[in-house]
């Protein structure tokens, strides 16, 4: 199985490698556009069998000759079996090579080709596929065994910045290391004790001072 990244990855280089100028040319030379020839797309169609008017063994018998006659393409295999039995056919027709055997031999060297290709080119995408699986899986234990360090609230921060939160966190650490641990009635009876000799110890507060009272009139407007 292979996904979007895998078809992504080796498109370009296959496309590349496929559509050449001398493969285009090829392509076009067998199908006998380029130059114009039809008699080179003929040549390699086989003869049709000839109709065979009433059912006599005889006949019949020359239609198989003629059916065995014209090469069969094979299919592609696609198992080990499959792989394995094409392999056997093709050591079978290498003792008795006359010109239907030389055709039927090619195509299924060309098959058994094309069936190596194929299982090599699945082999190749599952290592990638593998490969691929085992970075991820290295980059989630990585984060995952990172211990996470909080530097303050979220904003974006300079290098600057960053070097002063981790200054000023080493500080509270330090500080807080030195600091000596109280008893449980220590801090109480300190605290009280501080808050009464600081209200002893208040200067007292002035009055505030009275305004002279004066009689009290209503205003009069003037006239100009």
């Amino acid at each position: 199985m292979f996904g979007k990244e895998h078809f992504t990855y080796l498109y370009n280089p296959a496309r590349d490698r496929a559509l050449t100028s001398k493969n285009i040319r090829a392509g076009w030379y067998a199908a006998g556009l380029f130059p114009f020839n039809p008699e080179r797309v003929l040549r390699d169609v086989p003869n049709p069998v000839a109709e065979v008017g009433s059912i006599e063994p005889e006949a019949e018998a020359t239609s198989a000759d003629l059916l065995s006659e014209v090469p069969r393409t094979p299919i592609t295999p696609v198992t080990t079996e499959a792989l394995t039995s094409l392999h056997d056919l093709i050591v079978r027709d290498t003792h008795a090579l006359d010109a239907t055997n030389k055709d039927r031999l090619q195509k299924r060297i060309q098959k058994l080709a094309s069936a190596a290709k194929v299982l090599f080119a699945a082999q190749a995408l599952l290592k990638d596929r593998n490969r691929f699986l085992l970075e991820i899986n290295r980059e989630a234990k990585a984060r995952r065994s990172t211990k996470s360090l909080v530097l303050g609230k979220a904003k974006v921060m300079s290098f600057e910045d960053l070097e002063e939160a981790r200054a000023k966190r080493a500080e509270k650490g330090q500080a807080s290391v030195s600091k000596p641990k109280r008893g449980r009635g220590g801090g109480r009876g300190c605290k009280r004790k501080s808050d009464a000799e600081g209200k002893s110890m208040a200067p007292p507060l002035p009055e505030p001072a009275h305004a002279p009272v004066s009689a009290w009139r209503a205003p009069v407007a003037k006239m100009y």
